[in-house]
């Protein structure tokens, strides 16, 4: 947008200045080059400060529309303007075009979906919701299991099984009493959906990487072969409902 006279003595420019880049301008028309704006002209021109260049009063919505780097970038040109130092006064305005640059950068989204992402697979969702469903549980429990098991897959560990939260955490995170959040636990064991085991006094909730995954997408094979070594042999015999396997033992992995 062309700034006009009245902007540019706003700004600090004075009538004199204006007319000298005006006879420039008219230079430059006659030379048959390219013919810069009186803003262009005067960008290398530090704009004095006028005695009756008072900060003008700015109401709460101005402010407001304008965001917070916009809000910032508006105060400090109004400072600009009453400068006396025109050299202080210069460094207002390019502290000034700093902040309306940044005004202009997009605000980062509420959420960030590249940072620490899970991938579950379809056919392990799959088999737990036909297990869950084949238990001998009430609908209100099985709801309460797969809320529970959404949130141990959410802390799944990077690049690894074990969940990050222990149940007592686990509950406060869902808001529910330990032993009902104990019963949804037992219950998902007993489907095959994760597994418990005892590290010293604590048991440590893992779920399988063919189902659920967090983590570098090269590491995966490794975090599978290190599950099936180190927490299928401490697996205890389960009576579990028949059901789709959760992957075939030689076929594809479910990321």
């Amino acid at each position: 947008m062309v700034a006009s006279n009245r902007e540019l003595r706003r700004r600090g420019y004075p009538q004199a200045d204006i007319d000298l880049a005006e006879r420039q301008r008219e230079a430059e028309k006659r030379a048959g080059g390219r013919v810069r704006s009186l803003a262009e002209v005067l960008a290398g021109k530090p704009a004095r400060a006028r005695p009756d260049a008072a900060p003008e009063n700015l109401t709460a919505r101005q402010l407001r529309v304008r965001g917070r780097y916009g809000q910032a970038a508006l105060l400090v040109d109004q400072e600009a303007l009453a400068e006396h130092d025109s050299a202080r006064a210069t460094e207002a305005r390019n502290a000034s075009g700093i902040l309306k640059r940044l005004a202009t950068v997009p605000a980062q989204l509420e959420f960030n979906f590249f940072m620490a992402n899970v991938s579950i697979g379809f056919e392990y969702y799959d088999a737990i919701r036909d297990r869950l469903i084949a238990a001998q549980a009430t609908p209100a429990e099985r709801a309460a299991a797969r809320s529970l098991l959404w949130e141990i897959t959410r802390w799944g560990g990077w690049n690894g099984s074990p969940c990050e939260k222990t149940a007592a955490e686990l509950a406060e995170l869902l808001g529910v009493k330990p032993g009902n959040l104990a019963r949804s636990l037992a219950l998902l064991e007993s489907v095959g959906a994760i597994d418990r085991v005892k590290r010293g006094r604590t048991k440590i909730i893992i779920v399988t990487p063919e189902g659920a995954y967090r983590g570098d997408i090269t590491r995966h094979a490794e975090a599978v072969d290190r599950y099936r070594a180190e927490v299928v042999p401490l697996r205890r015999p389960l009576n579990r409902p028949s059901a789709p396997p959760l992957a075939a033992p030689d076929g594809p992995e479910v990321a």
